[in-house]
């Protein structure tokens, strides 16, 4: 049995963030702790544990909380090489953190580390901070020489800034719904689910268009964000509260249910990684619409509707549209629900198990 180590800053019960990262490393943890011993380090947050075991995983809190949540993510990349040197496990899976998308770990020569692109955020945090983090996130890319991947936008990066690296893609998973068949076409409302990021997650631009262009269904937004961030939300959606509502952050059966009960999602995005909405709504049968971003490649015209990239008038009318049309939504919906079977958690965890096994026999 090995020593494995996975560490991501998030934790879902981060009221900072708690994003579908943390969910990520949770699942593969689980699995490959059916096999090895798995401890998974996290940042710490008012309230946190320092030490919890769930599912055979042993997740600990390292204090860097008190510093907040952009100084913790700093700290806790500091902290990681010390660990490092500490535990000295036989195998190390870092999920890259912003604001550079990269650490020291490397630097550890005895600890072997595949870095765990799950978003490469460097130009994102440039576009909001102004400083040179895109020239940092190269250069300590070039540290690592094992990656994984979720698409081919980021490998083709990877390659192209590291190229002695080896790159493997595997997208995320998801938990297949139990039961019958969905009722294919039907809805209750559209649902946008995920982190509330307003810029991000481009929510301003799906409320102009749905100020433009209300539909004939109520829009639900489901998440949580900062404090900041969703008083920005709520007054976005002040003039257009007749046609739009927040649920809050929803888990388990209220997720459920919003999934289920809706007619499609609708992800606005300006920039996405992979985006496990997307695909928790395809696999309850539910189409899905976006902006025709290059990290959403793998969602398909058979089963989404792609738009070009922040066209509001556009985004609009596909909203309407797919809103009165019960046949196209039942027909990209079955399609969906199909494809989505390639994505059940136990597929992609049987990847990540021989990818470990593969380096832990040094090949």
């Amino acid at each position: 049995m090995a020593r494995l180590v996975l560490s991501i800053f998030d934790d879902e019960g981060n009221p900072h963030y708690g994003g579908g990262g943390a969910t990520v490393v949770k699942e593969i943890a689980t699995r490959l702790a059916r096999e090895h011993e798995v401890t998974v380090y996290c940042g710490s947050y008012r309230g946190s544990p320092v030490v919890k075991v769930c599912a055979g995983v042993r997740y600990v809190f390292l204090p860097v909380g008190w510093a907040g949540p952009r100084g913790g993510q700093v700290l806790f990349q500091l902290l990681l090489p010390l660990i490092a040197l500490l535990r000295r496990p036989d195998l190390w899976i870092e999920s890259l953190t912003p604001p550079v998308t990269a650490g020291l770990l490397p630097l550890v020569r005895r600890v072997p580390v595949v870095g765990l692109v799950q978003m490469l955020a460097a130009a994102d945090m440039q576009r909001k901070y102004r400083l040179p983090f895109t020239l940092v996130e190269r250069l300590a890319l070039r540290l690592y020489r094992r990656f994984v991947v979720l698409n081919e936008t980021d490998a083709a990066a990877i390659r192209r800034w590291s190229p002695r690296a080896t790159c493997e893609i595997i997208p995320n998973g998801v938990h297949l719904p139990h039961g019958e068949e969905p009722d294919f076409g039907s809805g209750q409302h559209i649902l946008v689910l995920g982190r509330i990021d307003v810029r991000q997650k481009g929510l301003d631009l799906l409320l102009t268009a749905l100020a433009t262009e209300p539909p004939p269904l109520p829009v639900v937004i489901a998440g949580s964000g900062t404090p900041r961030q969703e008083r920005r939300l709520r007054t976005l959606i002040h003039p257009v509260r007749e046609h739009v509502r927040m649920a809050g952050k929803v888990r388990g059966p209220d997720k459920t249910s919003l999934l289920r009960d809706c007619a499609f999602v609708v992800v606005p995005s300006r920039y996405e990684t992979f985006c496990l909405t997307a695909l928790e709504a395809i696999s309850y049968g539910k189409p899905v619409v976006c902006f025709d971003l290059p990290h959403l490649s793998w969602l398909a015209a058979g089963f989404a509707v792609k738009i070009p990239r922040y066209d509001v008038g556009a985004l609009a009318a596909a909203v309407a549209d797919l809103a009165h049309d019960k046949q196209v939504r039942a027909e990209l919906g079955r399609t969906g629900y199909a494809r989505s079977r390639d994505f059940d958690w136990e597929v992609i965890g049987e990847r990540y198990r021989a990818l470990v096994a593969a380096l832990l026999a040094g090949k």
